[in-house]
């Protein structure tokens, strides 16, 4: 009797390599969830950025919209005597005059107050408004409508200069009361990596006349001849 022969292919797969095909195929199964995790955490690091950039984008046009306006208001004093002009800019905050019109009931000049708050590492900037007060006696402004304009990880800073007026350099502060700033710098850090999100943004002062006070003969504003007078 002849013995049964038969050939390895016939025989089956031994234990040994079916023990290989399932490591194979782990491994194939964990690269492929590692390459698609990666896939996942750079699309959600896009969308955030994405959201952030568009946050931080709508930030700087209000920013500009409102320098852009600031109005050219003096400081409440006697007719014969020259204060200077309501404006108070710090690096973290500045208040500033501005004639609004859209969605108030009580339109007018308004102050408005560009605010950072920070806490627990994240800086938001607030954006507030109250009637203008007049006279050298008015309480202080109480502030309301805030709105956040920009929140996250960040470092905000504004900073003020005067090319015409002599003050050539970036100053984080103004108190030149006598003198308007001509140009404010915004500029947005990443507190993470230390880059700019916004490359410091400049926006000048169309202020080159008081517009919101001619014809007006309100305490707080002045006349042309003194105001050539007093500059």
């Amino acid at each position: 009797m002849k013995p049964n022969l038969t050939s390895r292919c016939d025989a089956g797969f031994t234990l040994i390599e079916v023990l290989a095909g399932l490591v194979l195929a782990s491994l194939i199964l964990v690269s492929l969830n590692m390459a698609m995790s990666a896939v996942g955490k750079g699309t959600d690091r896009t969308r955030r950025s994405l959201g952030e950039q568009s946050e931080i984008g709508a930030a700087v046009d209000i920013f500009s919209r409102d320098v852009a306006r600031i109005a050219k208001i003096r400081r409440p004093a006697p007719p014969d005597q020259f204060t200077g002009y309501v404006f108070d800019g710090g690096a973290d905050a500045m208040v500033y005059p501005l004639r609004e019109q859209e969605a108030l009931e009580e339109p007018g000049l308004y102050l408005v107050r560009l605010s950072v708050r920070e806490k627990d590492g994240q800086a938001t900037l607030l954006r507030e408004r109250a009637p203008l007060p007049n006279g050298s006696n008015a309480a202080l402004p109480q502030w309301r409508d805030p709105v956040v304009l920009l929140s996250g990880p960040f470092d905000i800073a504004f900073a003020y200069r005067a090319q015409r007026s002599g003050q050539r350099e970036w100053s984080s502060s103004w108190k030149a009361a006598e003198v308007m700033p001509e140009q404010i710098r915004l500029t947005v850090t990443n507190n993470a990596t230390g880059r700019l999100r916004v490359p410091g943004y400049v926006q000048s002062l169309a202020i080159d006349s008081e517009v919101d006070c001619a014809g007006n003969h309100e305490a707080r504003c002045g006349t042309a001849d003194a105001k050539e007078t007093t500059q």
